[in-house]
């Protein structure tokens, strides 16, 4: 695995602005961090197969414009492009602001009752299914060899 320093963090936040630019109402990939420690460092700590191809990509990409980097990649190494992408959108979506921008308020401990009837078996939904009785075609006995 590369070193990730700042030059490495600086050429990945300016594609990922390419990648995920500020649109209505939404702010860019780099002013939400996600070329910090606690986005780019976790999500590669957590996703070790997407190392190679970031840091081929991010070793290309060193010293163009974001734009013209990005386009390189999507027609020279797009699994680079591709590794970078969801990196950049990974880190974008658990960012604190854009959870709140988008409604999402993670994940949520949801109780469980496992004697319950479901929902889906009280309202009727079923019934369609339960009236027309079993379908099926009997499958046909194995050949021995």
């Amino acid at each position: 695995m590369s070193k990730i320093d700042d030059e490495v963090r600086m050429t990945f936040s300016g594609i990922a602005d390419v990648l995920i630019p500020a649109a209505e109402g939404m702010p860019a990939a780099s002013s939400v961090g996600v070329a910090n420690e606690q986005n780019l460092d976790r999500i590669l700590g957590l996703r070790p197969d997407l190392s190679e191809a970031f840091f081929r990509g991010i070793e290309r990409a060193k010293g163009q414009a974001p734009a013209t980097a990005a386009e390189d990649l999507n027609r020279e190494d797009s699994a680079a492009l591709a590794a970078i992408g969801l990196i950049a959108s990974s880190a974008y979506y658990m960012a604190a602001v854009v959870k709140d921008l988008i409604g999402y308020p993670g994940q949520e401990s949801r109780a469980f009752d496992a004697d319950a009837v479901p929902e889906y078996v009280s309202n009727g939904m079923l019934k369609v299914v339960q009236d027309r009785g079993p379908i099926f075609r009997k499958t046909p006995k194995a050949q021995t060899a």
